[in-house]
């Protein structure tokens, strides 16, 4: 019986490394387009459906609802942050 399980095991293990090795902590993302902001929980929503903070605070002046824009974000304790954002190409 020991003799199958640890076969089984090794298998289980090897199974999940191609999740663990597509996992991203940053990225890019072009062409959102922002339908709410809100200066106050430092958040911005995309009309694909997320809602991300956003840091530095000074982001917000440049954000405005209706805008498609080119943006970067980077996972800090699980969450998509956005950390800069520019006028789509």
């Amino acid at each position: 019986m020991k003799i199958i399980l640890i076969p089984a095991a090794v298998a289980a293990v090897f199974s999940f490394a191609p999740l663990v090795a597509s996992a991203q902590d940053s990225g890019d993302y072009t062409g959102a387009i922002i339908t709410a902001i809100d200066p106050a929980a430092m958040t911005v929503t995309f009309a694909h459906g997320t809602t991300h903070n956003v840091l530095p605070a000074a982001l917000h002046e440049r954000l405005q609802p209706g805008a498609r824009v080119d943006f970067h974000w980077k996972d800090i304790n699980g969450k998509w942050v956005v950390t800069d954002v520019t006028p789509a190409s």
